[in-house]
């Protein structure tokens, strides 16, 4: 994480309650106070919270810094499941009550998951708001249709038990050795079979019909809102440094056109979790700090031409591409 205070309790509390409890996260040059806040989330025993090994080699690609760490020791191989998560993307179990365990009791006979990236776009909403992002958006792709260069493709994360054996984790999936294919057991987020795929490289995206949505998906909020999407223009890419953020990456995902609210029956639940960490005076004080920032720095960003320009694109492709939402007066 880089830069990504405002959001991280939230991610936090969601996925410790659906049962992720051992989350490692790396920060690095943080000006946010991201740092401070994972290292209080560290102290009382709801994160593991390290410097990207880049603080000491100088490096720009934070996330191969740190996987070739965890790579270097044992942790990942002890766990019983793995998963690489972005703070801005969210597992959302369809299947049961919502929970990890509710997943791996439909797929009892699988020892690889992969989670289909569900994109959601601005659903309507332009400024920032201390809200739970689960609840703000709920517009994103059509779960078949084609938006990336002519191919129905979906981006993927995948969540990997131990039993598979893999050579090395990475960012999108691990691994494995083809003498040992025959330990892997992987389907898609809708419980079908995925041996065709090649797993021994990384698998990024699959193309339809491979991916799938019905037992598990991955939401992934990748814009948030139009003002959000300002704090991340400033912040810059986090995994490739040299790459900026702007209309390209806006007009990629602002895509409304399917509602999806699956993921909101968690949110009563959520917001309670989220509210008793902020019982914490310490975790209290460094979020609202945070919001505080994000409020400030967008206001200064709002004054520089460049952004002006880019708002008012912006403003102009919802206009003509507004979706399935409804949009929100803007400011």
């Amino acid at each position: 994480m880089r830069n990504e205070a405002p959001f991280i309790l939230e991610w936090v509390a969601y996925h410790r309650m659906i049962g992720i409890n051992d989350p490692i996260v790396f920060s690095n040059s943080c000006t946010d106070g991201t740092d401070l806040m994972l290292e209080r989330l560290d102290e009382l025993g709801l994160v593991r919270h390290l410097p990207n090994p880049t603080a000491l080699t100088g490096g720009k690609m934070h996330i191969i810094a740190a996987l070739k760490y965890l790579n270097s020791g044992n942790r990942l191989a002890r766990s019983d499941w793995v998963a690489s998560l972005d703070v801005d993307e969210f597992i959302n179990v369809k299947v049961g009550n919502g929970m990890l365990k509710d997943l791996f009791d439909a797929l009892p006979y699988a020892n690889l998951i992969s989670l289909s990236q569900q994109n959601f776009g601005h659903s309507g909403n332009w400024i920032y708001a201390d809200e739970l992002q689960t609840s703000l958006f709920d517009h994103g792709w059509d779960q078949t249709s084609v938006y990336t260069r002519e191919l129905n493709k979906r981006g993927t994360k995948t969540l990997t038990h131990k039993s598979s054996e893999p050579i090395s984790w990475s960012n999108h999936s691990p691994l494995f050795a083809a003498e040992k294919l025959n330990k892997l057991h992987p389907v898609n987020g809708s419980g079908f079979d995925l041996s065709n795929v090649d797993m021994t490289k990384t698998v990024k995206a699959l193309v339809r019909p491979d991916y799938g949505f019905d037992l598990v998906q991955l939401n992934h909020y990748a814009l948030r809102s139009v003002e959000s999407f300002l704090l991340k223009v400033a912040r810059g890419s986090s995994a490739h440094p040299d790459t900026s953020y702007g209309m390209k990456y806006w007009r990629r995902y602002d895509h409304n056109d399917y509602y999806d609210s699956s993921i909101s029956r968690h949110v009563d639940d959520l917001r309670a979790a989220r509210a008793d960490l902020l019982r914490d005076s310490e975790l209290r004080q460094l979020h609202y700090a945070a919001v505080n920032g994000a409020h400030k720095l967008i206001n200064e960003l709002r004054e520089q031409k460049a952004v002006k320009s880019l708002l008012a694109r912006i403003k102009r492709y919802v206009a003509r591409n507004p979706g399935l939402q409804t949009l929100n007066k803007v400011p």
